[in-house]
């Protein structure tokens, strides 16, 4: 029984490993450029990752510094604000339907939300590398805020979808 498990798993790392190596089908070996003049080589397309811009941990001095820049406040509110002024669409995370205004203000009446939680963003985005120039270019093409879910301590369990917007092409 462990050795059918065991090659079911093995079996899933060679497929995803595939399409991950296959993922933007053009040659490493050469620079290119693509339909948006982006120099250099689509390295990933498309890549999808969390970053935190709140500190879970107010003793962790490393993250401090590293959000020290972010105006974390400011982005938030800029993204609600465009949803409300009809200059971006938010969609569903979990089924990737359009959400209306009032679908985000009735997100917003929740108990458990606030924007100050907003905490976790997730991006989409296509990575190009030019090797020759040093450059890396990240096209964003949406964005999902999450916000804390915390015990009944207050204490951090993780996090919640709220919506995502697309970019503008």
């Amino acid at each position: 029984m462990n050795n059918k498990r065991y090659i079911k798993h093995m079996t899933f790392m060679v497929v995803c490993l595939f399409f991950v190596l296959n993922a933007c089908k053009q040659n490493p070996s050469t620079s290119v450029v693509d339909s948006d003049n982006v120099p250099g080589i689509c390295i990933a397309d498309t890549i999808i990752y969390p970053v935190v811009i709140k500190n879970p941990d107010s003793l962790d001095l490393w993250t401090e510094q590293c959000l020290s820049q972010l105006e974390r406040k400011k982005f938030v509110d800029q993204v609600f604000d465009a949803v409300y002024n009809h200059k971006a669409q938010a969609y569903s995370y979990f089924n990737h339907k359009e959400l209306s205004a009032s679908d985000i203000k009735a997100i917003e009446e929740q108990a458990d939300f606030s924007r100050d939680k907003v905490a976790k963003l997730q991006f989409w985005e296509t990575w190009h590398f030019d090797e020759q120039q040093l450059i890396m270019t990240k096209k964003v093409h949406a964005v999902l805020l999450a916000y804390e879910f915390l015990s009944e301590d207050g204490e951090l369990r993780g996090y919640k979808a709220a919506f995502y917007i697309k970019m503008r092409e």
